[in-house]
Formats: C-alpha cells, sequence, structure tokens
C-alpha cells in the first residue's frame, strides 16, 4: 500500500520531527505491539512494526514536499490494510505536525 504524506517543512525539518516522534510511535501501536526502525540513507526510514502476530514492513522516504512510502500488509492482515495505513499516515502526520 502506497502513502504520500504533504508537508512544507523542507527535508531536513521533516527528518528531525520524524526522528523526535519514532520514540513516542511505538507507545500507539494496537494489542501491545512493537515497532524498530533504522535509517538506511539520509532520508529513507526502514520500519518494522509487530502486532497481533505479524510483521509489517514500513518504508519511508522524506521528500522535499512530502513523505512517501509503502506499507507491506501481511495477508493475514489484509481485511485491516486500511486502519493498518491509516495509522501510519495519521502518526506520521502528527509526528511532521509538532515541533
Amino acid at each position: 500500500m502506497e502513502i504520500s504524506i504533504p508537508h512544507s517543512l523542507g527535508r531536513d525539518e521533516a527528518k528531525r520531527r520524524i526522528e523526535v516522534g519514532l520514540p513516542k510511535l511505538a507507545a500507539h501501536i494496537p494489542g501491545g505491539g512493537t515497532m524498530s526502525s533504522a535509517w538506511t540513507g539520509d532520508y529513507a526510514l526502514e520500519m518494522v512494526i509487530k502486532a497481533l502476530g505479524q510483521t509489517i514492513p514500513v518504508a519511508l522516504a522524506i521528500e522535499d514536499a512530502a513523505l512517501t512510502g509503502e506499507v507491506k500488509v501481511p495477508a493475514f492482515l489484509k481485511m485491516m490494510a486500511g486502519q493498518i495505513g491509516d495509522f501510519v499516515k495519521v502518526s506520521a502526520g502528527k509526528m511532521l505536525d509538532k515541533e
């Protein structure tokens, strides 16, 4: 599932806000899930969300005017794909909105 979240922060400020918000994100994963993340490039972030016994890889790229990426929802959770995508979009949007 492809996602795109527009912003007007520029790449560096968007990255800073994502970095500040990442530690808080795990606390909001439903069902006591966990999250790990690693920067794979200057503006590329790989995350792995584990919830309900499933692993959900997320790849994000910070661009000048948008945060774009892909959420790979496993077959077992396809019925919840919209909710999972919304969780990632809303969470990333909140991180970008906070100074």
